[in-house]
């Protein structure tokens, strides 16, 4: 990834619509497989104002109750259900949380699967998720991303707010995209939070909810300052899981008084992008895609 944080080089743009993959199709249902957080709402009504046929497949413990609900470990009865309703594409949105691989109540094929994925099922989350695309693609579905429907989530390049990062900004994210280069070789983390070069913490399982609520006690400085990096890591695979912050993302880190968030340009996602920009503009923070 190129991390050219010269001021002069970023420009404000707008969503391209050329990232968006042409694999959404109108042709035959998709199964989307909904987790928490706002993006499954999302893609959900636009499927419907495209009128593209669909099927919600809902995780227990984290998707909308509304729809039918598989555990994790119910890998059978989920492709079932996919299969049942003639639907030949699948699509992730949201947020999941890993189980422990011991609380898993796994059906028949979700061993078989266990078995299949061998240490990728013990290995970071990146790891794990291509894993399970493959065993997809060899039950004969295809994966598709949330961008080919809902096609202006991909974070632009350049810088999206009113608010510009100051010169230490720029050295806080250049140190943040430095880690989070380093650690994603052992496939861990999407984001970081670096305040005056020092990081004051790193993404693990708890999320980046939880990360920015962590950092709030840790900071330098009890004013404004410090910001939250995120980004893919090196050869993430982008249709199952690429980082995401919307409005809720901009409220916590205007909590913990952070300056602002900086993203991998078309690696990541903003969900809501006007209001999720107009928000960062109300507070004072910046937005930069990278």
């Amino acid at each position: 990834m190129k991390t050219n944080l010269a001021l002069k080089t970023l420009k404000k743009n707008k969503s391209d619509s050329s990232l968006i993959p042409d694999d959404g199709g109108a042709a035959g249902t998709i199964a989307v497989v909904a987790g928490s957080g706002d993006l499954p709402a999302r893609v959900i009504h636009q499927l419907e104002n495209i009128r593209q046929p669909y099927i919600v497949v809902s995780i227990a413990g984290d998707g909308p109750p509304e729809y039918p609900t598989f555990g994790v470990g119910e890998v059978g009865a989920m492709l079932e259900h996919i299969r049942s309703n003639h639907a030949r594409k699948v699509l992730f949105c949201g947020s999941i949380k890993r189980p422990s691989m011991f609380s898993l109540h796994l059906d028949t094929m979700g061993k078989d699967w266990l078995k299949s994925l061998g240490v990728r099922a013990f290995l970071g989350d990146d790891a794990l998720l291509k894993g399970i695309r493959k065993l997809l693609e060899r039950e004969g579905l295809c994966v598709i991303s949330p961008q080919s429907i809902v096609g202006t989530l991909l974070t632009p390049s350049g810088i999206l707010t009113k608010t510009l990062p100051c010169e230490a900004d720029l050295k806080d994210i250049a140190r943040g995209i430095f880690v989070l280069n380093a650690l994603s070789k052992a496939d861990v983390g999407q984001a970081v939070v670096v305040q005056e070069g020092v990081v004051l913490g790193i993404e693990a399982a708890e999320g980046t909810k939880r990360l920015i609520e962590r950092v709030l006690d840790l900071k330098i400085s009890p004013k404004r300052g410090g910001v939250l990096v995120k980004t893919s890591k090196i050869n993430q695979d982008q249709l199952m899981d690429i980082p995401t912050i919307g409005k809720n993302t901009i409220m916590e880190a205007d909590h913990a008084k952070l300056s602002g968030v900086a993203l991998g340009a078309s690696v990541s996602q903003i969900i809501d992008y006007e209001g999720t920009i107009s928000l960062a503009d109300e507070k004072g923070l910046f937005v930069i895609g990278i």
